[in-house]
This record gives structure tokens, C-alpha cells and sequence, in this order.
């Protein structure tokens, strides 16, 4: 939020003069000019009840005309993840020079229940409040019926430097305005805190159509171990998901779900990386575990840049063991990969 400094302009010399030869109780206090910044008078937003998905529009009034250049005006919504101006405005907006307000299209998130959400709006150390109420729409008119990623492969393996597109598709067209599908992100990598592929935090649907697109970017970085993303489509149901495999440019090897006692999703990857496999790949697996068993073999197309496999835990091995990994891509320079994880509570 802006800082304002407050000036009072004080007499010149002039002024001072003219006021000494004036006669005895002729004087008069001079004005003082304050400073003139229009405040934040109010909010308002209309509808202020929308279905989940729709799109509203607020507006910021102001107590006098924006100076020069126009006057900035932050916006925040008190959501789940205050999120919601990105979706339309980003954090500011500007009311025009000599314009006292400034109407703008809003988006809010997707709630699974009626949801009464804040909204401010802040400027020139003032600021004012209002509400919408977002309610999630009927699941038998509308919901998310899918989720689908432009990839070969159930695991959808995508390489690093490239990019993928999604698609949502809804049960019913859109309405006039669009609709607007939350895209939630939750990756699961062999190491702590890396860095997560890219996806914008929404798809808008466009009106009368029932499926929209976005992109996944996965960046090139000089170290990046092979992961699951789970992305979901939420509209305030329960969201349709994928988990592409996001995997590096090297053939590598990782543990992609966290290992627990009998847990069907232990989970383990394979990535070919950008290694040209005109006839496939044939990649056998051992783990030096005991107790801890993968696959002997796993097979992926030559159209495919990676798979996942099943890793079983028996229950003999105690929590807190390392087990250990190894991945060889037979008739293959790219050799022999190795991977560590520990088994889980």
C-alpha cells in the first residue's frame, strides 16, 4: 500500500509581506491546501451470489477524480488460497486519470459448499469491503467429467524443455461468459523441494463449448529427478485428476509414491529422457532389497518417453529401511540407473 506524505504549504515571503501592511485586525489566516489524493470510498460486486465457475464484476469507487496517470488500487479476495484476482486482474487495478471508478471481471475459486467471500479493495491509505457468496453448481447440470493430457502412455511422460497440452471437458456446454475450472497441482518428486512443472491456476471453457484448453510446461534445469504430478479439474465436485510423469532428459530411475506396508500406489518411474528408442525399450529391474520386489521387466513403446511400475513392501521389512533400486535399458548405451527410498509408516 502506498505511502502519502501530507504537505501543508506555508506563506511565501510575498504572502508575508502583504500581510504586515495590512492594518491591525485586517489580517486573516491564510488556506491551507491538503493534500488531494482520492481515497477508496467503496466496493461493490455484482451478482453478489454466483455459481462456481461464473464470472462476476466489481467495481472500486473513489471519493474524488484519479490524478494524472491514474490512481493503482490493490484487490485481494480472503479465499482458500487467494488466488482469485489472478484469474482476471491480477493484485492492482487502476482507476483511469479523471474517472472516479473502474468496473473489472472477477473469477472466483470453486468451493465444494456455499462460501461467502471477502473482497478488498485498498488505495492511498484507505480501503473498503464487500462480499460475494460463490455456490457450487448443480453436479447434474454441470461438473468436470475429465481430465486428458495430449501424451502417448498411461503415464504420460513428458520430457524436460517441452511442453503438453490439457484438455477439461465439461458434462454440459459453458454459459455466456465462459466457465472457469480450478487446476490444482500436487508433485511428488525424488527430492525434497524441487522445482514443480507449470500450469495456470484455471481453464475458462468457452461459452457453449464443453472443453478448454491449457498447458503444462515442464522447464529444462541442470538437475531435475523424475517425478508424479498429480493435476485435478475442480469445479466443487470431486475434481477429475492425471498424474503425468515428468521425467529428465537422462534415463533415470525413481520412486515416485511414498513406500508403505501393502500400499497398492507404491509407485515406481522410468525415464527414457530424450534418448531416440525407434523400436523401444526394454528396461529390467531388480531391487536389492529384501523383501521389496518390482517388476523383472517393463516394456514402453517407442512412442513413449517413460512408465511407471509396481513396488511390493512385505511386511517384514521394518519402517525406516533404505531399499534400493536398479533400472538396466537392455541393448542400450545409456547403461544401468540406480534409485534409493525408505519404507514409510
Amino acid at each position: 500500500m502506498p505511502h502519502i506524505t501530507h504537505r501543508v504549504r506555508r506563506p511565501g515571503l510575498a504572502a508575508a509581506a502583504i500581510a504586515l501592511a495590512l492594518p491591525a485586525g485586517v489580517v486573516s489566516a491564510l488556506p491551507v491546501h491538503a493534500d488531494t489524493t482520492p481515497q477508496v470510498a467503496s466496493t461493490t460486486v455484482s451478482p453478489s451470489t454466483i455459481t462456481g465457475g461464473d464470472e462476476a464484476v466489481q467495481t472500486v469507487r473513489l471519493t474524488a477524480p484519479a490524478p494524472a496517470g491514474g490512481l493503482p488500487v490493490e484487490v485481494l479476495s480472503v479465499g482458500r488460497s487467494d488466488q482469485n484476482y489472478a484469474y482476471s486482474t491480477g493484485d492492482v487495478v487502476r482507476v483511469p486519470a479523471g474517472a472516479t471508478s473502474v468496473s473489472f471481471p472477477i473469477r472466483l475459486e470453486a468451493y465444494s459448499e456455499r462460501t461467502t467471500v471477502p473482497l478488498v479493495a485498498s488505495g492511498s491509505g484507505s480501503s473498503a469491503t464487500t462480499s460475494v457468496t460463490v455456490v457450487p453448481p448443480d453436479w447434474r447440470e454441470q461438473t468436470v467429467e475429465r481430465l486428458d493430457l495430449n501424451v502417448p502412455g498411461d503415464a504420460k511422460a513428458i520430457v524436460a524443455g517441452t511442453k503438453a497440452t490439457g484438455t477439461v471437458t465439461l458434462a454440459a456446454p459453458a454459459k455466456p461468459g465462459g466457465t472457469a475450472v480450478d487446476l490444482r497441482l500436487a508433485h511428488h518428486s525424488g527430492l525434497p523441494n524441487s522445482p514443480e512443472p507449470k500450469i495456470p491456476p484455471y481453464v475458462v471453457v468457452p461459452a457453449g463449448s464443453t472443453q478448454g484448453n491449457f498447458t503444462v510446461d515442464y522447464p529444462s534445469i541442470p538437475i531435475w529427478p523424475i517425478g508424479l504430478t498429480d493435476i485435478d479439474a475442480d469445479l466443487g465436485h470431486p475434481a477429475q485428476g492425471r498424474a503425468p510423469l515428468f521425467v529428465p532428459k537422462n534415463f533415470t530411475v525413481g520412486v515416485t509414491r511414498t513406500l508403505r506396508h501393502g500400499a497398492p500406489n507404491n509407485i515406481g518411474s522410468i525415464g527414457l529422457g530424450d534418448r531416440w528408442h525407434p523400436f523401444g525399450a526394454v528396461i529390467e529391474l531388480t531391487s536389492q532389497t529384501p523383501g521389496v520386489t518390482v517388476p523383472a521387466k517393463v516394456e514402453i513403446p517407442s512412442d513413449q518417453a517413460g512408465a511407471n511400475f509396481s513396488i511390493k513392501v512385505d511386511d517384514s521389512v521394518p519402517v525406516g529401511t533404505e531399499v534400493k533400486l536398479t533400472a538396466k535399458w537392455v541393448l542400450s548405451t545409456a547403461g544401468t540407473v540406480t534409485t534409493t527410498a525408505t519404507v514409510e509408516e
